[in-house]
């Protein structure tokens, strides 16, 4: 293969020797590189043009190409005319913007004059120096080997290995954790259901014995009220009328509970409500409803708890090739398997495990008070997102500016991200990961070799204890 000298482009584009037609269809990639689309070329063989070499689209506006490729450097007055004269004829199309492409060297100055002269049109100037940026960049070389003749570079074939450390968790027997959960609720209302009862009990001993008291204070008045003379009842009654409302009230008072001294309203707080009395009946109902309130939310109590036992997805990309890949976009697929947010142990709760929306009372009567600690949010170039695909697979995109071949790329790099799980229902033992690799400069994407991930399952009710036992040590 003939060695070119660095520069060939420049030269090539500047000494024009190809003619009309390949200038045109050379021009119509160019614009396409900058982003224009809908190219329609009028006539590159040779014909009226009506004031277009080709129509094109960007933005949503309409655009008129000319092109200008004469041999070798002309004077800036004669590329002024040549310009002037295709906005001109290109005016009657009513275009939003010309752009004039051309194998000229246009200086910043030259080019804000080419901008004035068409007046109301917008103007895109592909000048020499930013043609051959273009041409000389990995994704043109196949446009610059057709039309000037520079063979491609060739670009060593593609070579990624992907592949994963750790397994795919999967939890066993969590129905027994549920069960667990509802046993403990119908216990809690059991025991409020008997204090209930006790309450009830003891108000109703409380008032038989102000009413038995009430009684003997009567009776004692009527046999005090006949020992007394004749002549000195209207004292007693007198007397009876002064000392009887006195005595009731101090009695009264005396079997009525003592108030708080700062009633419970003053200080915000909304008095509890007193345990209530349940017949089985009612319990039960409490209990089923519960249950099912409960199995509604169970695959997000399960995630919770996944997110917070299990170790993050640690994924490997090894750039086998010899060269640099720019531009990289790895998409793996794990069949089979789902992806939940990784939480750690350090904000544990174990409420959220029977309800993952759970909060910390702001009540100081019950406990302490809760404090929101918001999660680092990402960085703008953070390279790895994650959904699941319209079959329920977990799918992750790593987008990367560049991939050496040395050292192998690891999401350790990044921090931790996604626990991989499997349903519990899964029989399979292990689940299969694709995936496809795409970079600049190569327009076909890589499929890599497929791999497996193994599935390992815990009882959930062996995971909580676990998580349970280190975050008490941690404490």
């Amino acid at each position: 293969m003939a060695t070119h000298r660095p520069d060939e482009t420049y030269h090539r584009l500047l000494f024009w020797t190809y003619g009309q037609a390949l200038s045109e269809r050379l021009a119509g990639h160019l614009l396409h590189a900058e982003g224009y689309r809908s190219i329609d070329p009028s006539h590159p063989l040779g014909g009226p043009d009506q004031g277009a070499d080709a129509m094109c689209m960007k933005d949503g506006e309409n655009w008129v190409m000319a092109s200008y490729f004469p041999w070798g450097q002309d004077p800036f007055a004669d590329i002024m005319a040549k310009f002037k004269s295709d906005v001109d004829a290109a005016r009657h199309r009513q275009p939003f913007g010309v752009a004039f492409v051309t194998n000229q060297k246009i200086t910043n100055g030259e080019r804000e004059k080419l901008r004035k002269a068409a007046g109301s049109i917008a103007v895109d100037v592909f000048h020499l120096e930013r043609n051959v940026h273009l041409l000389d960049s990995p994704e043109m070389s196949q446009i610059r080997e057709q039309y000037i003749y520079i063979p491609a570079t060739g670009l060593e074939p593609m070579s990624v290995k992907a592949s994963v450390q750790g397994v795919a968790h999967a939890f066993a027997d969590d129905a027994e954790v549920l069960d667990r959960f509802v046993w403990m609720r119908e216990k809690a209302i059991r025991k409020r259901s008997d204090e209930g009862h006790a309450r009830v009990r003891a108000e109703r001993e409380e008032k038989e014995r102000v009413e038995r008291a009430r009684r003997a204070r009567e009776e004692a008045e009527r046999a005090q009220a006949a020992r007394e003379r004749p002549w000195d009842i209207g004292a007693q009654l007198r007397g009876r009328d002064f000392m009887g409302p006195a005595l009731s009230e101090s009695l009264l008072k005396a079997f009525q509970p003592q108030m708080s001294i700062v009633p419970e309203y003053l200080l915000g707080m909304e008095k509890p409500k007193p345990p209530e009395p349940l017949s089985d009946d009612e319990i039960q109902q409490r209990v089923d409803a519960y249950r099912a309130e409960l199995e509604d939310r169970w695959p997000a109590c399960r995630d919770y708890l996944a997110g917070t036992a299990w170790p993050a997805l640690r994924v490997h990309i090894d750039n086998q090739a010899e060269s640099f890949l720019n531009d990289v976009q790895i998409i793996l697929t794990f069949h089979g398997a789902r992806g939940v947010d990784f939480e750690g142990m350090d904000d544990f709760e174990f409420e959220k495990v029977r309800d993952p929306d759970w909060q910390p009372s702001n009540d100081p009567r019950f406990g302490r008070v809760a404090v929101p600690i918001p999660r680092l949010a990402r960085r703008g170039d953070y390279p790895i997102e994650w959904r699941h695909n319209d079959d329920g697979d977990l799918e992750v995109t790593i987008n990367l500016v560049r991939l050496r071949p040395h050292p192998v790329w690891r999401t350790e790099s990044v921090g931790e991200d996604i626990v991989l799980v499997v349903d519990p229902n899964a029989e399979h033992d292990k689940i299969t990961v694709t995936y496809t690799v795409t970079a600049q400069g190569y327009g076909k994407e890589y499929v890599g070799d497929p791999f497996t991930v193994d599935v390992k399952k815990v009882d959930m009710l062996d995971v909580l204890r676990a998580v349970l036992e280190a975050t008490r040590e941690a404490s």
